[in-house]
């Protein structure tokens, strides 16, 4: 199970000192196939992940549309250190978890949506469930955001 310690993670994000990959996927490709307009990003991870705990993929979708991929011990991006640095153990080791973070002033009130898409482990062997579910994802927060945009009209 790949585990790291809370005080690591934080010196890793902090530092600057993760793999980062940056993409640009149009909404079109990923409404109409969410899991092969994201293959290039899954193959990043994947070899990304095979030698480190900590890694991101930042997938530019429009100007205002982002979807990031990350690693983490807890549900909050890396941004925000300080708060993962509150809510976690210094010296405990956690299991190392996959989440997903759409961020676009339309999604909600805090315009971030982050949610956990499976552990490491199981994306790394290539458990199916876990890229279904990012895709899934992925196209549930499209629906979202066309639904506001149908609303606000």
């Amino acid at each position: 199970m790949m585990k790291i310690k809370s005080s690591d993670l934080l010196e890793t994000i902090r530092d600057d000192k993760f793999e980062r990959e940056n993409f640009k996927i149009t909404s079109t490709k990923l409404k109409k196939d969410p899991t092969g307009a994201l293959k290039p990003v899954f193959d990043y991870l994947q070899a990304a992940l095979s030698k480190t705990a900590v890694a991101e993929a930042d997938v530019t979708i429009r100007k205002e549309v982002l979807l990031r991929l990350q690693t983490n011990i807890i549900n909050l991006p890396f941004a925000y250190p300080n708060k993962i640095e509150q809510l976690t153990e210094a010296d405990t080791e956690y299991e190392v978890q996959l989440y997903a973070i759409f961020e676009a002033e339309a999604i909600n009130p805090s315009h971030l949506r982050i949610d956990l898409m499976g552990s490491v482990d199981d994306f790394l062997a290539g458990d199916a469930d876990v890229f279904q579910n990012i895709s899934d994802w992925v196209a549930l927060q499209f629906e979202n955001l066309d639904a506001k945009k149908e609303a606000s009209k």
